[in-house]
């Protein structure tokens, strides 16, 4: 009997790239704040998402289609 080599875990291994417009899509909402006054990090972090693009920068923008192309993650 062959033995079976074991891979080890790898949590990149279940990485799936989202953006902030993947997000909005779900979520209409997001679309109607001013992000120059609102912090588009916390309204995330309600939605249990985090925006994990090292670019972003809190209160930068005020529509959020500027933020599209940022990555978020989910929060466990």
């Amino acid at each position: 009997m062959a033995k079976k080599i074991k891979k080890a875990f790898n949590p990149d291994d279940f990485d799936i790239d989202v953006k902030v417009e993947d997000v909005v899509k779900d979520f209409p909402q997001l679309s109607q704040n001013d992000y120059t006054q609102v912090s588009l990090n916390l309204e995330l972090v309600k939605l249990n998402y985090e925006v994990v693009s090292p670019e972003y920068k809190d209160l930068e923008f005020k529509n959020i289609e500027e933020y599209f192309p940022m990555d978020v993650d989910y929060i466990v």
